[in-house]
Protein backbone atom coordinates (compact mmCIF):
# COMPACT_ATOMS: atom_id res chain seq x y z
CA UNK A 1 0.00 0.00 0.00
CA UNK A 2 2.68 2.01 0.85
CA UNK A 3 4.78 1.75 -2.40
CA UNK A 4 0.88 2.46 -4.41
CA UNK A 5 1.05 5.79 -2.22
CA UNK A 6 4.34 6.93 -3.23
CA UNK A 7 4.26 6.09 -6.76
CA UNK A 8 0.79 8.32 -6.36
CA UNK A 9 3.01 11.03 -4.87
CA UNK A 10 5.51 10.83 -7.32
CA UNK A 11 2.64 10.70 -9.97
CA UNK A 12 0.27 13.52 -9.41
CA UNK A 13 3.71 15.63 -8.43
CA UNK A 14 5.55 14.90 -11.60
CA UNK A 15 1.82 15.65 -13.78
CA UNK A 16 1.76 19.31 -11.93
CA UNK A 17 5.25 20.09 -12.83
CA UNK A 18 4.88 18.97 -16.37
CA UNK A 19 1.82 21.01 -16.70
CA UNK A 20 3.29 24.49 -15.65
CA UNK A 21 6.89 23.22 -17.56
CA UNK A 22 5.19 22.98 -20.74
CA UNK A 23 2.87 25.85 -20.14
CA UNK A 24 6.24 27.80 -19.80
CA UNK A 25 8.05 25.81 -22.84
CA UNK A 26 4.96 26.63 -25.24
CA UNK A 27 5.11 29.91 -23.52
CA UNK A 28 8.56 30.28 -24.62
CA UNK A 29 8.59 29.06 -27.84
CA UNK A 30 5.43 30.87 -29.45
CA UNK A 31 6.64 34.21 -28.06
CA UNK A 32 10.40 33.22 -29.68
CA UNK A 33 8.37 32.45 -33.00
CA UNK A 34 6.24 35.31 -32.66
CA UNK A 35 8.84 37.72 -32.32
CA UNK A 36 11.11 36.25 -35.52
CA UNK A 37 7.72 36.65 -37.67
CA UNK A 38 7.18 40.31 -36.33
CA UNK A 39 11.08 41.11 -37.31
CA UNK A 40 10.81 39.88 -40.82
CA UNK A 41 7.41 41.25 -41.18
CA UNK A 42 9.25 44.88 -40.30
CA UNK A 43 12.19 43.74 -42.48
CA UNK A 44 9.89 43.11 -45.61
CA UNK A 45 7.59 46.28 -44.86
CA UNK A 46 10.70 48.26 -44.74
CA UNK A 47 12.31 46.89 -48.17
CA UNK A 48 8.58 47.50 -49.56
CA UNK A 49 8.45 51.05 -48.43
CA UNK A 50 11.65 51.95 -50.20
CA UNK A 51 10.86 53.72 -53.66
CA UNK A 52 12.53 51.74 -56.75
CA UNK A 53 13.81 54.61 -58.37
CA UNK A 54 15.55 56.61 -55.49
CA UNK A 55 17.15 52.88 -54.32
CA UNK A 56 18.42 52.66 -58.11
CA UNK A 57 20.54 55.97 -57.62
CA UNK A 58 21.37 55.35 -53.78
CA UNK A 59 22.30 51.88 -53.92
CA UNK A 60 23.81 52.26 -50.75
CA UNK A 61 21.61 52.65 -48.36
CA UNK A 62 23.01 53.25 -43.88
CA UNK A 63 20.00 53.32 -41.45
CA UNK A 64 21.38 54.74 -38.48
CA UNK A 65 20.32 53.45 -35.14
CA UNK A 66 19.16 55.89 -32.05
CA UNK A 67 21.59 58.22 -30.21
CA UNK A 68 23.52 56.03 -27.47
CA UNK A 69 22.35 52.67 -29.03
CA UNK A 70 24.40 49.93 -30.96
CA UNK A 71 23.85 49.45 -34.42
CA UNK A 72 22.60 46.12 -35.07
CA UNK A 73 23.42 43.67 -37.35
CA UNK A 74 20.86 44.19 -40.53
CA UNK A 75 19.02 41.16 -42.44
CA UNK A 76 19.86 40.52 -45.98
CA UNK A 77 16.70 42.43 -47.86
CA UNK A 78 15.90 42.50 -51.36
CA UNK A 79 13.35 43.05 -54.00
CA UNK A 80 12.43 41.70 -57.58
CA UNK A 81 9.99 43.34 -60.32
CA UNK A 82 8.64 42.76 -63.51
CA UNK A 83 10.77 44.33 -66.61
CA UNK A 84 9.00 45.96 -69.15
CA UNK A 85 9.29 42.71 -70.84
CA UNK A 86 7.09 41.07 -68.58
CA UNK A 87 10.50 38.89 -66.82
CA UNK A 88 11.58 39.29 -62.72
CA UNK A 89 14.61 41.62 -62.32
CA UNK A 90 16.21 42.17 -59.49
CA UNK A 91 15.86 46.31 -58.54
CA UNK A 92 18.18 45.70 -55.17
CA UNK A 93 21.55 47.13 -57.00
CA UNK A 94 23.94 46.14 -54.39
CA UNK A 95 22.35 42.75 -54.54
CA UNK A 96 23.61 39.61 -56.60
CA UNK A 97 21.88 36.53 -57.89
CA UNK A 98 21.25 33.86 -60.53
CA UNK A 99 18.66 34.99 -62.86
CA UNK A 100 17.33 30.53 -62.54
CA UNK A 101 17.06 31.04 -58.38
CA UNK A 102 15.81 34.65 -58.36
CA UNK A 103 12.79 33.36 -60.85
CA UNK A 104 12.18 30.39 -59.32
CA UNK A 105 11.81 32.99 -55.70
CA UNK A 106 9.55 35.06 -57.64
CA UNK A 107 7.26 32.19 -59.34
CA UNK A 108 7.08 30.73 -55.78
CA UNK A 109 6.29 33.61 -54.21
CA UNK A 110 3.32 34.40 -56.76
CA UNK A 111 2.10 31.04 -56.81
CA UNK A 112 1.34 31.43 -52.59
CA UNK A 113 -1.84 31.48 -51.47
CA UNK A 114 -0.91 34.14 -48.87
CA UNK A 115 0.76 37.94 -49.31
CA UNK A 116 2.93 37.31 -46.48
CA UNK A 117 5.34 34.27 -45.66
CA UNK A 118 8.36 32.27 -44.32
CA UNK A 119 9.43 29.68 -46.42
CA UNK A 120 11.10 27.03 -43.32
CA UNK A 121 13.50 25.22 -45.92
CA UNK A 122 15.33 28.00 -47.65
CA UNK A 123 15.16 30.49 -44.43
CA UNK A 124 13.85 33.17 -46.65
CA UNK A 125 10.57 35.35 -46.03
CA UNK A 126 8.82 37.37 -48.58
CA UNK A 127 5.79 39.74 -49.21
CA UNK A 128 4.05 41.02 -52.65
CA UNK A 129 2.38 44.18 -52.97
CA UNK A 130 1.59 46.34 -56.39
CA UNK A 131 3.73 44.17 -58.66
CA UNK A 132 6.74 44.05 -56.32
CA UNK A 133 8.35 40.81 -54.21
CA UNK A 134 10.35 41.46 -51.28
CA UNK A 135 12.29 39.04 -50.33
CA UNK A 136 14.34 38.69 -46.35
CA UNK A 137 17.09 36.16 -45.94
CA UNK A 138 16.91 34.79 -42.72
CA UNK A 139 19.27 31.53 -42.78
CA UNK A 140 21.13 32.53 -39.97
CA UNK A 141 18.33 33.70 -37.53
CA UNK A 142 16.39 30.93 -38.38
CA UNK A 143 19.16 28.62 -37.16
CA UNK A 144 19.49 30.77 -34.37
CA UNK A 145 15.73 30.27 -33.81
CA UNK A 146 16.12 26.65 -34.14
CA UNK A 147 19.16 26.39 -31.76
CA UNK A 148 16.98 28.20 -29.20
CA UNK A 149 14.13 25.72 -29.43
CA UNK A 150 15.84 22.94 -29.29
CA UNK A 151 17.98 24.64 -25.75
CA UNK A 152 14.03 25.13 -24.64
CA UNK A 153 13.81 21.53 -24.84
CA UNK A 154 16.91 20.17 -23.27
CA UNK A 155 16.26 22.33 -19.90
CA UNK A 156 12.83 21.04 -19.93
CA UNK A 157 13.75 17.48 -19.99
CA UNK A 158 16.69 18.28 -17.36
CA UNK A 159 14.32 20.16 -15.23
CA UNK A 160 11.59 17.50 -15.45
CA UNK A 161 14.72 14.86 -14.59
CA UNK A 162 15.53 17.33 -11.63
CA UNK A 163 12.15 17.18 -10.34
CA UNK A 164 11.68 13.67 -10.85
CA UNK A 165 14.85 13.38 -8.18
CA UNK A 166 13.48 15.58 -5.87
CA UNK A 167 9.86 13.72 -6.00
CA UNK A 168 11.57 10.92 -5.19
CA UNK A 169 13.33 12.39 -2.53
CA UNK A 170 10.63 13.99 -0.56
CA UNK A 171 8.06 11.32 -1.50
CA UNK A 172 10.23 9.32 1.35
CA UNK A 173 10.32 11.86 4.12
CA UNK A 174 6.67 13.43 2.98
CA UNK A 175 5.40 9.26 3.63
CA UNK A 176 8.17 8.44 6.33
CA UNK A 177 5.67 9.26 9.44
CA UNK A 178 3.18 6.46 7.63
CA UNK A 179 5.63 4.39 6.92
CA UNK A 180 6.16 3.91 10.85
CA UNK A 181 2.52 4.13 11.28
CA UNK A 182 1.82 1.27 8.64
CA UNK A 183 4.80 -0.97 10.34
CA UNK A 184 3.34 -0.37 14.05
CA UNK A 185 0.12 -0.99 13.01
CA UNK A 186 0.73 -4.16 11.04
CA UNK A 187 3.20 -5.62 13.80
CA UNK A 188 0.10 -4.90 16.13
CA UNK A 189 -1.76 -6.63 13.82
CA UNK A 190 0.09 -9.30 13.98
CA UNK A 191 1.15 -9.43 16.99
CA UNK A 192 -2.41 -9.48 18.42
CA UNK A 193 -3.74 -12.35 15.98
CA UNK A 194 -1.00 -14.92 17.43
CA UNK A 195 -1.79 -13.40 21.04
CA UNK A 196 -5.60 -14.55 20.22
CA UNK A 197 -5.21 -17.40 18.19
CA UNK A 198 -3.71 -19.65 21.16
CA UNK A 199 -6.49 -18.75 23.62
CA UNK A 200 -8.81 -19.01 21.15
CA UNK A 201 -7.97 -22.39 19.94
CA UNK A 202 -8.60 -23.62 23.42
CA UNK A 203 -11.81 -22.12 23.91
CA UNK A 204 -12.72 -24.01 20.84
CA UNK A 205 -11.32 -27.64 22.11
CA UNK A 206 -12.99 -26.84 25.22
CA UNK A 207 -16.63 -26.27 23.63
CA UNK A 208 -15.34 -29.34 21.68
CA UNK A 209 -15.10 -31.44 25.05
CA UNK A 210 -18.52 -29.87 26.47
CA UNK A 211 -20.40 -30.99 23.30
CA UNK A 212 -19.29 -34.59 23.73
CA UNK A 213 -19.79 -34.80 27.38
CA UNK A 214 -22.69 -32.85 27.58
CA UNK A 215 -24.24 -33.04 24.04
CA UNK A 216 -25.26 -30.47 21.81
CA UNK A 217 -27.22 -27.29 22.44
CA UNK A 218 -27.57 -23.83 20.94
CA UNK A 219 -25.58 -22.06 23.51
CA UNK A 220 -22.64 -24.32 22.58
CA UNK A 221 -23.84 -23.93 18.87
CA UNK A 222 -23.87 -20.08 18.91
CA UNK A 223 -20.64 -20.12 21.34
CA UNK A 224 -18.66 -22.61 18.53
CA UNK A 225 -20.09 -20.50 15.59
CA UNK A 226 -19.16 -16.99 16.79
CA UNK A 227 -15.60 -18.87 17.87
CA UNK A 228 -14.75 -20.20 14.41
CA UNK A 229 -15.69 -17.00 12.58
CA UNK A 230 -13.48 -15.05 14.97
CA UNK A 231 -10.67 -17.89 14.18
CA UNK A 232 -11.34 -16.91 10.40
CA UNK A 233 -10.91 -13.62 10.85
CA UNK A 234 -7.25 -13.81 12.65
CA UNK A 235 -6.33 -16.19 10.01
CA UNK A 236 -7.43 -13.58 7.27
CA UNK A 237 -5.23 -10.55 9.35
CA UNK A 238 -2.50 -12.90 9.61
CA UNK A 239 -2.06 -13.38 6.08
CA UNK A 240 -2.37 -9.88 5.12
CA UNK A 241 0.13 -8.77 7.86
CA UNK A 242 2.54 -11.97 6.25
CA UNK A 243 2.34 -10.47 2.92
CA UNK A 244 2.61 -6.80 3.78
CA UNK A 245 5.14 -7.39 6.10
CA UNK A 246 7.36 -9.65 3.33
CA UNK A 247 6.20 -8.79 -0.15
CA UNK A 248 7.98 -12.65 -1.06
CA UNK A 249 5.87 -14.78 -3.14
CA UNK A 250 4.94 -17.87 -1.60
CA UNK A 251 7.02 -21.47 -3.02
CA UNK A 252 5.76 -22.17 -6.30
CA UNK A 253 5.54 -25.82 -8.31
CA UNK A 254 4.21 -27.71 -11.50
CA UNK A 255 0.32 -27.93 -10.09
CA UNK A 256 -2.40 -29.56 -12.27
CA UNK A 257 -4.92 -25.97 -12.07
CA UNK A 258 -8.04 -27.61 -14.16
CA UNK A 259 -7.31 -31.00 -11.14
CA UNK A 260 -7.59 -28.10 -8.56
CA UNK A 261 -10.03 -26.43 -9.73
CA UNK A 262 -12.63 -29.41 -10.15
CA UNK A 263 -11.36 -30.41 -6.76
CA UNK A 264 -12.73 -27.37 -5.05
CA UNK A 265 -16.05 -26.56 -7.39
CA UNK A 266 -17.14 -29.99 -6.12
CA UNK A 267 -16.61 -29.04 -2.09
CA UNK A 268 -19.02 -26.22 -3.09
CA UNK A 269 -21.93 -28.11 -4.78
CA UNK A 270 -23.42 -29.11 -1.52
CA UNK A 271 -23.96 -26.34 0.12
CA UNK A 272 -24.91 -24.98 -3.40
CA UNK A 273 -27.57 -27.31 -3.25
CA UNK A 274 -28.97 -26.71 0.09
CA UNK A 275 -29.09 -23.24 -0.61
CA UNK A 276 -31.08 -24.09 -4.03
CA UNK A 277 -28.30 -23.25 -6.15
CA UNK A 278 -26.50 -24.92 -9.30
CA UNK A 279 -23.12 -25.26 -9.72
CA UNK A 280 -21.71 -26.06 -12.78
CA UNK A 281 -17.78 -26.54 -13.46
CA UNK A 282 -16.35 -26.47 -17.08
CA UNK A 283 -12.42 -26.99 -17.11
CA UNK A 284 -10.46 -27.54 -20.18
CA UNK A 285 -8.31 -30.79 -19.56
CA UNK A 286 -4.46 -31.17 -17.99
CA UNK A 287 -4.03 -27.22 -17.65
CA UNK A 288 -0.72 -26.76 -15.77
CA UNK A 289 0.83 -23.86 -14.26
CA UNK A 290 3.49 -22.86 -11.75
CA UNK A 291 2.32 -22.02 -8.83
CA UNK A 292 0.80 -22.81 -4.44
CA UNK A 293 -1.77 -25.20 -4.72
CA UNK A 294 -2.34 -24.23 -0.95
CA UNK A 295 -3.18 -20.75 -2.14
CA UNK A 296 -5.11 -20.84 -5.78
CA UNK A 297 -7.43 -23.17 -3.52
CA UNK A 298 -8.28 -20.31 -1.20
CA UNK A 299 -8.85 -17.87 -4.11
CA UNK A 300 -11.10 -20.06 -5.74
CA UNK A 301 -12.79 -20.90 -2.37
CA UNK A 302 -13.10 -17.28 -1.50
CA UNK A 303 -14.99 -16.90 -5.14
CA UNK A 304 -16.80 -19.63 -4.52
CA UNK A 305 -18.04 -18.64 -0.86
CA UNK A 306 -19.02 -15.11 -2.08
CA UNK A 307 -21.22 -16.62 -4.58
CA UNK A 308 -23.39 -19.22 -2.66
CA UNK A 309 -23.43 -16.62 -0.27
CA UNK A 310 -25.10 -13.89 -1.95
CA UNK A 311 -26.35 -15.64 -4.92
CA UNK A 312 -30.18 -15.66 -4.24
CA UNK A 313 -32.14 -19.38 -4.63
CA UNK A 314 -32.67 -20.25 -8.03
CA UNK A 315 -29.65 -18.95 -9.06
CA UNK A 316 -26.57 -20.00 -11.03
CA UNK A 317 -22.85 -20.19 -10.56
CA UNK A 318 -20.54 -21.53 -12.78
CA UNK A 319 -16.94 -22.01 -12.82
CA UNK A 320 -14.87 -21.71 -15.99
CA UNK A 321 -11.60 -22.65 -17.03
CA UNK A 322 -10.52 -21.77 -20.26
CA UNK A 323 -6.95 -20.89 -22.35
CA UNK A 324 -6.42 -17.65 -24.34
CA UNK A 325 -3.47 -17.84 -26.03
CA UNK A 326 -0.57 -17.51 -23.51
CA UNK A 327 -2.96 -16.96 -20.58
CA UNK A 328 -5.44 -19.28 -18.28
CA UNK A 329 -8.58 -17.43 -17.62
CA UNK A 330 -10.43 -18.50 -14.46
CA UNK A 331 -13.62 -17.41 -14.02
CA UNK A 332 -16.63 -17.81 -11.23
CA UNK A 333 -19.84 -15.98 -12.65
CA UNK A 334 -22.81 -15.56 -10.31
CA UNK A 335 -26.29 -15.08 -12.15
CA UNK A 336 -29.02 -12.74 -10.66
CA UNK A 337 -26.16 -10.47 -8.70
CA UNK A 338 -25.71 -7.49 -9.87
CA UNK A 339 -22.88 -4.94 -8.09
CA UNK A 340 -23.72 -1.31 -8.54
CA UNK A 341 -20.75 0.91 -10.81
CA UNK A 342 -19.64 2.67 -7.90
CA UNK A 343 -18.68 -0.29 -5.30
CA UNK A 344 -16.79 -2.38 -8.02
CA UNK A 345 -13.64 -0.27 -7.37
CA UNK A 346 -13.50 -0.60 -3.74
CA UNK A 347 -14.18 -5.00 -3.29
CA UNK A 348 -10.67 -5.46 -2.97
CA UNK A 349 -10.61 -2.91 -0.42
CA UNK A 350 -9.71 -4.31 3.08
CA UNK A 351 -12.58 -4.31 5.19
CA UNK A 352 -14.74 -2.41 2.22
CA UNK A 353 -18.48 -4.23 2.73
CA UNK A 354 -21.27 -3.26 0.19
CA UNK A 355 -24.32 -4.18 2.55
CA UNK A 356 -22.69 -2.58 6.11
CA UNK A 357 -26.30 -3.74 7.78
CA UNK A 358 -25.30 -7.26 6.82
CA UNK A 359 -24.04 -9.47 10.10
CA UNK A 360 -20.81 -10.54 10.20
CA UNK A 361 -21.35 -14.43 9.56
CA UNK A 362 -23.32 -13.18 6.56
CA UNK A 363 -20.90 -10.50 4.80
CA UNK A 364 -17.86 -11.44 6.51
CA UNK A 365 -15.43 -8.35 7.73
CA UNK A 366 -14.40 -7.73 3.96
CA UNK A 367 -10.99 -8.99 4.01
CA UNK A 368 -11.55 -12.02 1.51
CA UNK A 369 -11.31 -10.71 -1.74
CA UNK A 370 -8.39 -8.70 -0.78
CA UNK A 371 -6.51 -11.65 0.28
CA UNK A 372 -8.03 -13.07 -3.25
CA UNK A 373 -6.24 -9.79 -5.10
CA UNK A 374 -3.37 -10.30 -3.13
CA UNK A 375 -2.67 -14.20 -3.99
CA UNK A 376 -3.57 -13.19 -7.31
CA UNK A 377 -0.28 -10.53 -7.34
CA UNK A 378 1.62 -13.60 -5.85
CA UNK A 379 1.27 -15.22 -9.23
CA UNK A 380 1.74 -12.63 -11.40
CA UNK A 381 -1.75 -12.87 -12.44
CA UNK A 382 -4.71 -10.20 -12.56
CA UNK A 383 -8.45 -10.35 -10.18
CA UNK A 384 -10.65 -8.27 -12.74
CA UNK A 385 -14.30 -8.02 -12.07
CA UNK A 386 -17.57 -7.06 -13.89
CA UNK A 387 -21.18 -6.64 -13.27
CA UNK A 388 -24.49 -6.34 -15.13
CA UNK A 389 -27.93 -6.41 -13.92
CA UNK A 390 -29.09 -8.70 -16.54
CA UNK A 391 -26.05 -10.72 -16.56
CA UNK A 392 -24.69 -11.23 -13.03
CA UNK A 393 -21.71 -10.85 -12.10
CA UNK A 394 -17.76 -12.60 -12.96
CA UNK A 395 -14.52 -12.60 -10.77
CA UNK A 396 -11.97 -13.46 -13.82
CA UNK A 397 -8.30 -14.85 -13.00
CA UNK A 398 -5.96 -14.15 -15.87
CA UNK A 399 -2.92 -15.91 -15.28
CA UNK A 400 0.22 -15.47 -17.53
CA UNK A 401 1.66 -19.04 -18.42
Amino acid sequence: MLKALRRKFILVSMVLVALILTAVLLAGIISTRMQFARDYQAALALELSIDIRKQRWEPFRTILPPPGQLPQPSKITFTATRSSAGDWELVTPWMQMDTDMLLTLCRRAQAAASATGFWADLGIAYARQDGRIAFVNLQNEYAQLRNSQWAWVLVYVGALGLFFLLALLLSRRALKPAEIAWAQQQRFISDASHELKTPLTVVLANLDILESEQGGSQWLSAARSEGLIMKRLIENLLFLARTDETREPAEHEVINLSNLVDETALAFEAPAYEKGLTLSASTLPDQMMRGNAGLLRQLLSILLDNAVKYTPEGGAIQVTLKKHTDKLMLSVHNSKVFIPPEHLSHLFDRFYRIDQARSKEEGGYGLGLPIAAEIARQHGASLKVSSQPEEGTSFVLVIPV
